[in-house]
């Protein structure tokens, strides 16, 4: 009778799951995101100028997964455990209600101009969801 280990998927396959997941989730949220805004706003969602702005803003928000594949990949956790599962959720939720108000700001300050504050906020952003990533991939189990 083969044993249970020899029919268990590589550890590698959660850092595949993080990256896939993240990379999906990045593009849904600002491919998407911005064109669910332009149809809220009546404004018009081209590929023209701003396709090289909008690349940037979804590797902004695949970072954090991306970082968080590779600490599963050299940690070599086991397939899609607790703690990843968590920190990946974690990380889903941190920069929704980061990217939320991103999408909220020009309705919410109609006053025109660009938000230097929150363009420099989401720059910045990747580094500290992943440190909450991180933070809760390696808490030791309870």
């Amino acid at each position: 009778m083969a044993s249970d280990r020899s029919r268990a998927p590589s550890t590698s396959t959660t850092a595949w799951h993080v990256l896939l997941g993240g990379a999906w989730y990045a593009l849904a949220l600002v491919w998407g995101g911005e064109w669910l805004f332009a149809q809220f706003t009546a404004r018009e969602f081209t590929m023209g100028y701003e396709v090289g702005p909008r690349w940037t803003r979804t590797a902004l928000a695949f970072a954090p997964f991306a970082g968080l594949a590779l600490y599963a990949f050299v940690r070599r956790h086991a397939v899609w455990s607790a703690r990843v599962r968590l920190a990946w959720a974690t990380g889903i939720a941190l920069s929704l209600l980061l990217w939320l108000w991103y999408f909220l700001d020009p309705l919410l300050n109609p006053g025109g101009g660009a938000n230097i504050g929150l363009g420099l906020v989401m720059m910045a952003s990747p580094l500290p969801i992943f440190v909450v990533m991180w933070l809760i991939a390696r808490r030791p189990r309870a």
